[in-house]
């Protein structure tokens, strides 16, 4: 395939955001889907976070012109690397119900429980599509594992939660978009070196919209991309993973894209374990985030932004020398990446509002034990 149609492509996801995003800000002010300056949010004016809309259209109309012009002049795309076991019309139909889910939610805010059940459904349908991670290489002797029927939960959960670590990062002016953008350029990469043309075409029209999104979303942001963008731009990556996989038994064809995406999945973890761990429900939103953590420091939205795009790229270059290199030096790269995070855990504190919250319930305990120690001594000495 010719690399100029990937440049076509990333245009027209380009161009098509940028143009829809004043039509989807206008949409916004309608309904009255406008992010309000309050104690958790960062925006100090009223703004519309139905950028969705317009990403949702970039995204869409890249890969429908790629989809038609392959089903109608397949001699002209010479594409080579489509799956012909994924029914690409359903992935669209999955894309589409996600984006539906996140919309509504952003009109109307919608119950968690039935959020969720819309992106478990988003996540069934592109299984039914072909998307599903079924089987791996066996890794101590030859031959491959099949999972069986666990292939759909298993894939349900992965699509899914990849969905949710976008959303849940999505705190700052052009934070998640540029954090997906940097994220499909290396899963394209890589995707390409495989000659998994789909997962590569789709993976460079995500960076395209998101990218033409960033033109309104960087500080100071016009717009936000709402869940309506934050779920659809999450599952893109899900499903751009998913495609390589397919293809490529190897278990560690999983683990790569969880990398590549370190940030987001780093944010989503240490949120979950602090939140069980203080006893508070995981759902419920907080600041103590990655991007919370940086401006704390005293950063900038701006240099935290573009920090943590800083660290994306470190961590994408990683997971593609760790996919493509055989040698020895995976084992190095591993060991890098390890102590990479562990240092960026530790130095943000990621843990410490735990380790404070149990400090704190020990000294409350010794002080109220205390009195009562006293009142028995007292009561020995009569």
């Amino acid at each position: 395939m010719d690399w100029y149609w990937f440049v076509i492509v990333v245009f027209i996801a380009l161009v098509g955001t940028v143009v829809a995003t004043p039509l989807s800000m206008k949409i916004a002010k309608r309904v009255d889907a406008i992010d309000y300056p309050d104690g958790r949010r960062v925006n100090t004016q009223p703004t519309p976070r139905l950028g969705g809309v317009a990403l949702f259209f970039g995204l869409m109309l890249s890969l429908g012109f790629i989809v038609v012009l392959n089903v109608m002049y397949p001699d002209v795309l010479h594409i080579r690397g489509f799956n012909q076991s994924i029914n690409y019309f359903g992935v669209g139909a999955a894309l589409a119900v996600m984006f539906a889910v996140g919309l509504i939610d952003d009109m109307f805010q919608i119950k968690p429980v039935i959020k969720l059940l819309g992106q478990v459904t988003a996540a069934i349908i592109a299984c039914t599509s072909g998307v599903l991670f079924s089987h791996f290489l066996n890794p101590f002797e030859a031959g491959v594992i099949n999972i069986g029927i666990w292939a759909y939960p298993v894939t349900v959960f992965y699509l899914v939660a990849f969905a949710n670590i976008i959303n849940l990062i999505d705190g700052l002016d052009g934070l998640a978009s540029g954090v997906v953008a940097i994220c499909a350029v290396a899963l394209c990469i890589l995707s390409f070196s495989r000659g998994s043309m789909d997962a590569a075409l789709m993976a460079v029209a995500l960076a395209g919209a998101c990218v033409g999104f960033l033109y309104f979303n960087f500080h100071p942001a016009k717009v936000f991309l709402g869940d309506s963008g934050s779920l659809v731009l999450g599952f893109g990556l899900g499903l751009v993973s998913l495609f390589g996989v397919v293809r490529a038994t190897a278990l560690i064809s999983l683990l790569i894209p969880v990398v590549i995406a370190g940030i987001p999945v780093i944010d989503t973890f240490t949120a979950i374990i602090r939140r069980l761990r203080m006893g508070r429900p995981v759902f419920k939103a907080d600041k103590a985030h990655v991007h919370h953590r940086l401006i704390s420091f005293g950063f900038s939205q701006r240099r935290t932004v573009v920090i943590i795009y800083g660290i994306s790229i470190v961590l994408a270059a990683l997971a593609i020398l760790i996919a493509q290199d055989q040698s020895f030096m995976r084992i190095v790269y591993v060991a890098v990446l390890i102590i990479l995070v562990a240092l960026f855990i530790w130095r943000l504190g990621l843990f410490s509002s735990v380790l404070t919250h149990h400090y704190e319930r020990r000294q409350n305990s010794a002080a109220k034990k205390k009195p009562d120690q006293e009142q028995s001594d007292q009561e020995h000495e009569y």
